[in-house]
């Protein structure tokens, strides 16, 4: 049937699966009812005959995968990027072994990345991690002292969830479950001050209001989507950074069910740190609701020690290594993007626009999947092949700087695990793409290489430019401000999907610095979403609209591209 389809149809409109039915599932008004159609079942294809888990490591490690993949069965074979793996998988894959008092190095993963490779690997985990509360001065990480430094209204940049129940939440186990949670996450008690013109970041023991929770009665309401941005608007604005609290809840109750909005200060979380956060909050709120004692799992290393350690490691010979690297990236002149119209190269975010675009669900799981067999490719590296190669059309330049957001919760300090910690880890970096060539599989390796030769993901940019001592970096100028900004979030869980809206969780005001904020994610559904965020004072939305276009273009040319290659590629460029 595949053979066949592929006479007709392009690459990436080829099923991945395929699900055999006596009758198609009609609505009422003739139609395929595509809620009615059952889940594809039985194990990915990823190349590998099955091999079931010979041993109980491999079962241990076969178990975690299936959870964090959403994977029915996996084979201690199958390919972790094949399946659909990316880094941000490889934390949560690594914060569930945790729990089972087990261990591995990411890099390992990468590395060997099958069940039966990594097995020899996974070592028992170091149980001494203080569990008790966290209190005092805290330093700054690299990317807090970046958002300080920015002059923008930090007072008002949260991240939000909304979360909905048919059956309605219980106010007084979300007190308790949320309460538990702000007592077992210590970042969640930050608070801040200003010393001679210096922040002080102090993590509060538990003495103080530590969450607020608003309970809304909206049975009556008219309007109650309106009712809701409009009180969901007013708790963002209400984060107080000199007092707390950083955590603020909404009920908001309807006739349809309720509505809980989470929002949390940005200074003190981040994606991964939220989905740290909504594993323990489902956790904590089902024993709570059950009356138990709420039980959640061990600390990993907290983020004052990740901070101090980062502090230490700053002026490290380790790091000042990386100096010549950074100096030539920095050194090397970029051409500035094309203008549509005069205006400022800055703007806040409240003149900015948006484009977005997505691949379906089909193209998204092969995005995620059956492509990275080709070039043994990690999905950031196609997105940022597709960008580049757009880009490159655009600007008719050969040079593309962009300013990567990572995760930022690389191992570069030996035993300091902070897997299940929450925190702002987020690295900030610059790369440029040198791309002499539309082909696509030489942009793919180019790309691809870029990447890998970036010293440990790119964390030691944010440290050197803010930790290092003047001294230590001083032939570095750390000038270089790329006007593209991108940033792959992962695969997004169903829990941030909610017909209601999350309100403003930044503030209208705060500046966007870059010309061009591309971000993307996969959704709850399946789906890719990439957006492209602009300053309207200089381009129009045409043009955002056209190179949005070319995008999507190029991405689903790499896909087609991939998919034909009947061999893994492992060709080395040629940089001249």
């Amino acid at each position: 049937l595949r053979q066949y389809l592929a006479k007709s149809l392009p690459d990436y409109m080829i099923p991945a699966s395929f699900v055999e039915l006596e009758k198609l599932p009609l609505t009422p008004n003739g139609k395929v009812d595509k809620k009615a159609l059952p889940e594809p079942s039985g194990r990915m294809q990823t190349g590998a005959e099955y091999v079931a888990p010979t041993n109980p490591t491999e079962e241990m490690l076969v178990r975690v995968w299936q959870e964090v993949l959403g994977i029915e069965q996996v084979g201690i074979h199958d390919n972790f990027f094949r399946l659909g793996g990316d880094s941000i998988k490889a934390i949560q894959i690594a914060s569930r072994l945790n729990q089972h008092n087990c261990k591995f190095k990411i890099q390992d993963l990468f590395q060997h990345p099958t069940v039966s490779e990594l097995a020899s690997y996974v070592q028992s985990a170091d149980l001494s991690v203080e569990q008790g509360i966290i209190e005092g001065e805290v330093m700054l990480a690299p990317i807090q002292k970046w958002a300080f430094q920015l002059s923008t209204n930090i007072y008002h940049w949260n991240m939000g969830l909304m979360l909905y129940r048919p059956e309605g939440w219980e106010v007084k186990a979300l007190e308790q479950a949320f309460g538990k949670i702000v007592e077992h996450h210590d970042a969640l008690r930050m608070v801040y001050s200003t010393d001679g013109g210096t922040v002080v970041q102090r993590n509060r023991g538990m003495e103080g209001e530590l969450l607020a929770i608003e309970v809304f009665d909206l049975t009556g309401e008219a309007d109650v989507r309106e009712r809701i941005l409009l009180e969901a608007n007013r708790l963002h604005r209400k984060m107080n950074l000199r007092q707390g609290p950083l955590v603020q809840l909404g009920v908001f109750q309807t006739l349809e069910g309720d509505h809980l909005l989470i929002a949390i200060h940005h200074l003190v979380v981040d994606a991964i740190s939220l989905r740290i956060l909504m594993e323990d909050f489902t956790t904590a709120y089902q024993q709570a609701l059950e009356h138990k004692e709420i039980v959640l799992p061990p600390k990993t290393d907290s983020f004052r020690t990740w901070s101090r350690k980062l502090h230490e490691y700053a002026n490290s010979d380790k790091l000042l290594q990386e100096i010549p690297y950074w100096k030539e990236i920095e050194e090397t002149p970029i051409p500035a993007l094309p203008k549509d119209k005069e205006g400022p190269d800055t703007c806040f975010i409240k003149d900015s626009e948006m484009v977005v675009t997505t691949l379906n669900e089909e193209e998204t799981n092969l995005l995620l999947t059956d492509v990275h067999q080709a070039y043994q490719t990690e999905i950031n590296d196609l997105l940022l092949t597709s960008l580049a190669l757009t880009v490159r059309e655009w600007t008719q330049a050969e040079k593309i700087a962009v300013t990567l957001e990572g995760h930022g919760r690389e191992e570069i300090i030996e035993g300091v695990d902070i897997t299940r910690t929450v925190g702002w880890f987020t690295a900030m970096y610059p790369v440029i793409f040198n791309l002499k060539t539309n082909d696509l599989s030489q942009a793919i390796q180019v790309i691809k290489e870029n990447l890998r030769l970036i010293p440990n993901r790119g964390i030691g940019h944010s440290i050197l430019k803010h930790l290092t001592t003047e001294e230590n970096k001083k032939s570095v100028t750390f000038g270089l401000t790329p006007e593209i900004t991108f940033n792959y979030l992962g695969q997004v869980d169903s829990y941030s999907m909610n017909s209601m809206p999350v309100g403003e969780a930044v503030s209208p005001e705060t500046k966007l610095w870059q010309k061009l904020d591309v971000n993307g994610a996969v959704t709850g559904e399946g789906i890719l979403v990439i957006s492209f965020r602009y300053n309207a004072y200089v381009y129009r939305r045409e043009t955002i609209e056209s190179l949005v276009k070319r995008y999507k273009h190029y991405l689903r040319e790499i896909i087609s591209h991939c998919r034909r290659q009947e061999s893994t590629v492992l060709q080395v460029i040629n940089r001249t």
